[in-house]
């Protein structure tokens, strides 16, 4: 078994989040990621998410089935899941990017290609898009 992965995902807010939703996902994100091991990054913009968890693989695992639940988002993506010898956002349970609508739409199909190239969507090629999504501000 792999010891620690990253997975990428994209998907759409429901219709009724709201900045109040966000804050909840934020803050129950970095208590539970704590406790379990994972680190990672939200980005949101334009009513739209592109997330990254990485950590142990049962955890992450488990974390994204708990996710994939959730009813603040729906039209949920993978992108892609890849080992990790060191993580890319070690010192964040959660931390969040604020990308600009237009940014976002760029990115979610950068990422959606990604899905339609087998080489892109695994190893060193999904790790460089995970870490050009911290570019931003984050918070």
């Amino acid at each position: 078994m792999i010891d620690l992965i990253a997975l990428l995902y994209l998907s759409s807010a429901a219709d009724s989040l709201t900045e109040g939703d966000l804050n909840d996902i934020l803050q129950s994100s970095r208590t539970n990621n704590r406790q379990n091991g994972i680190t990672g990054v939200l980005c949101s913009g334009g009513g739209h998410f592109i997330q990254v968890l990485e950590g142990p693989q049962r955890e992450v695992l488990k974390s994204y089935l708990c996710i994939l639940d959730d009813r603040r988002h729906k039209d949920c993506q993978l992108i892609g899941i890849t080992p990790l010898r060191n993580r890319v956002f070690k010192d964040w349970a959660m931390g969040h990017v604020d990308v600009a609508p237009e940014r976002m739409l760029e990115r979610r199909k950068s990422l959606i290609d990604c899905l339609y190239d087998q080489h892109a969507s695994n190893g060193p090629e999904l790790i460089q898009i995970m870490q050009s999504l911290i570019q931003g501000s984050t918070r």
